[in-house]
């Protein structure tokens, strides 16, 4: 299998997602929130953002995010997007997925500081695997510098096999879990898969703030 691109998100996101140990009980998180279904469908390696969340976390986020600190990430986990669970955007959404250790690292005013003034939005279900060793940090060097959440590795890499984080049956079963959740909640807007454009994203993962400041011209 070729994996040609990388996932970067929220530092607690990947380590959540990778069910890499935070020092806090917590199952393998199953989503992170989209604005839209994107057109590629992985496999991603996935990558830390450097620095603090720019969204509230939990209290139990909170304690997550001072250990993920003090942790190297091994960039041996690799995502696939499975599929984007249509919900619409209310604070009672995300209240009730996070009471519900669905997204318990953050605030549900996270969840709406993030889609801003969007009525609906989407949660990315990802599957995670694990690679037998770790991509050379190199190869993420070129991608890093932009400021998109997926970006081409370069030069792409081979690898032979995958090792879910999740077996195939407890996946299904957690994600038939969720769905049944949001359902019940009348949460639940429909299922898409990803989308078959095939650009590369543009949504930023920093604040204007954040984003390299070019020098100004003389004259």
């Amino acid at each position: 299998m070729q994996i040609e691109m990388a996932w970067r998100d929220e530092r607690v996101n990947v380590f959540a997602l990778s069910g890499v140990s935070m020092g806090i009980h917590l199952e393998p998180q199953l989503f992170v929130c989209k604005k839209r279904p994107i057109g590629h469908r992985g496999p991603f390696v996935l990558d830390p953002r450097k620095g603090r969340s720019r969204l509230q976390l939990s209290q139990l986020g909170a304690t997550a995010q001072e250990q993920t600190n003090l942790i190297d990430y091994p960039l041996s986990y690799v995502a696939e997007v499975d599929s984007y669970l249509h919900i619409p955007v209310t604070y009672a959404v995300f209240a009730g997925l996070c009471a519900e250790s669905w997204f318990s690292l953050w605030s549900p005013s996270a969840a709406l500081s993030y889609f801003e003034d969007l009525h609906e939005g989407y949660l990315a279900l990802m599957r995670v695997s694990c690679l037998d060793a770790e991509v050379p940090e190199q190869l993420l060097e070129h991608g890093r510098s932009g400021a998109n959440f997926i970006y081409y590795l370069h030069p792409p890499i081979t690898v032979q096999k995958l090792h879910p984080v999740l077996r195939p049956d407890m996946y299904e079963r957690r994600k038939s879990d969720l769905m049944t959740f949001l359902f019940d909640h009348n949460w639940l807007l429909g299922e898409e898969g990803p989308t078959a454009s095939g650009e590369l994203e543009t949504e930023s993962l920093f604040d204007a703030s954040e984003l390299p400041q070019r020098p100004a011209r003389k004259g």
